[in-house]
């Protein structure tokens, strides 16, 4: 058994989705980060949260021998656009002022170099916004949450499923990117039909529950596969 913590320099770290991805093994880090995961040498652990960039660890014999494994994540960083402000006092806003944040300006490719080594199917030259991207997304599964009630912070949904759906399945079948898989299970869990999933036994059930609902996923990101 492998007793860890996730930190973060700027905030607390707390729910983040670990996978063992050797085995089908998986966990959700407790308060203050700490979490136990059974682990060997040479096994791949996969940490994905909303607010943290995903990190794949290779474990080595010291990392195993410790008394805790300690792993940093990084908090995601939203791209600003940068903006002409000029010294004219009666300026009033006016419009949807969102777009004008989001509107984007072409740097020089010094300033803003490409993005080489992020895999993007859309035109963002450096990369994808994921803070937006997981804004967006949010508040539309939230609109279709009929209870009212905010699941976002209750594992339960998310221990059952990763105690019988391995990593492969969310990374190869679902074709899940690292970075999305916590929001997509938080996505699963708002649905209305995620407190019969817990209770179910049978594994091709819960298959079938996710597959369905990644089809949803990908349509809400704007992304269809």
């Amino acid at each position: 058994m492998l007793h860890g913590r996730v930190i973060n320099d700027s905030i607390q770290v707390e729910n983040v989705v670990i996978f063992n991805a050797n085995t089908k093994t998986g966990t959700v880090t407790k308060s203050k980060g700490l979490f136990e995961i059974r682990a060997r040498e040479n096994d791949t652990l996969v940490f994905s949260s909303l607010l943290f960039k995903s990190k794949k660890v290779r474990l080595t014999a010291d990392d195993i021998k410790q008394a805790q494994y300690t792993i940093k994540l990084k908090i995601f960083t939203n791209q600003l656009a940068e903006i002409v402000i000029e010294n004219n006092k009666n300026t009033k806003p006016f419009g949807n002022t969102q777009k004008i944040v989001d509107k984007k300006y072409v740097d020089d490719e010094k300033s803003s170099p490409k993005n080489q080594v992020m895999f993007n199917t859309t035109p963002i030259p450096n990369g994808v916004d994921f803070v937006r991207v997981y804004k967006d997304i949010l508040k539309g599964f939230r609109k279709k949450n009929s209870n009212g009630t905010d699941l976002s912070n209750s594992n339960q949904f998310i221990n059952v499923v990763m105690n019988k759906i391995s990593y492969s399945f969310f990374n190869t079948t679902l074709q899940l990117p690292d970075d999305e898989i916590k929001l997509f299970l938080v996505f699963c869990q708002n649905d209305d039909k995620a407190t019969g999933i817990t209770k179910s036994k049978s594994t091709f059930e819960i298959m079938d529950f996710l597959i369905n609902k990644n089809k949803e996923f990908q349509q809400l990101k704007g992304e269809p596969k």
